[in-house]
């Protein structure tokens, strides 16, 4: 379906569009965590990626209300876990608003070489060491040093789609050379 043309071609699209837009691009979950001066915090993040290869670069985009920039600026870290299928349960927390930094999470972690906590049991993780930090509309951009990662073969990433969670589906083929060009 074509959308409605738009009288004026640079007025941004309204936020319900982007919104019901955005939905659409399915993502993998992590868990974004930090802990400086006796303060930990976590949050379920969907707005990460790799960023580059040389130097290892990744991207986090969390909202600009959150209290996990500000701690991992202070510690000059972040760990950035990658949630599996059992782990949906630990997403419903870590995305839930209005908590506060404790001494400690209620789940499992283990502390990486930089002090970032990574959630044990994740199919994947990245230690990392903030780099930069920017405001972009409501939305603040980590760009992190991966220092260290693990990932696990064969494992079941759990999903995020339409504003529910879900599981791979059936394998549709593999590429020859990665996206991205």
């Amino acid at each position: 379906m074509d959308p409605a043309p738009r009288p004026d071609r640079s007025a941004p699209v309204p936020a319900d569009v982007h919104r019901a837009a955005a939905r659409m691009f399915a993502s993998g979950i992590t868990v974004a965590a930090a802990s400086h001066g006796g303060r930990v915090h976590a949050i379920a993040a969907t707005a990460f990626c790799s960023l580059s290869l040389d130097p290892p670069l990744v991207l986090l985009a969390v909202n600009h209300r959150g209290q996990l920039v500000d701690i991992a600026q202070r510690a000059g870290h972040v760990g950035i876990s990658i949630l599996g299928t059992d782990q949906h349960e630990l997403s419903e927390w870590a995305a839930s608003t209005g908590r506060v930094p404790g001494t400690e999470l209620p789940f499992p972690t283990a502390v990486a070489r930089t002090g970032a906590p990574l959630i044990e049991g994740a199919i994947a993780w990245f230690d990392c060491e903030v780099q930069s930090v920017t405001r972009h509309g409501d939305h603040i951009v980590v760009v992190a040093l991966v220092v260290a990662a693990w990932a696990a073969e064969g494992a079941d990433p759990l999903l995020y789609f339409d504003g529910t969670y879900h599981a791979l589906g059936r394998a549709l083929g593999r590429r020859s050379e990665p996206l991205g060009g």
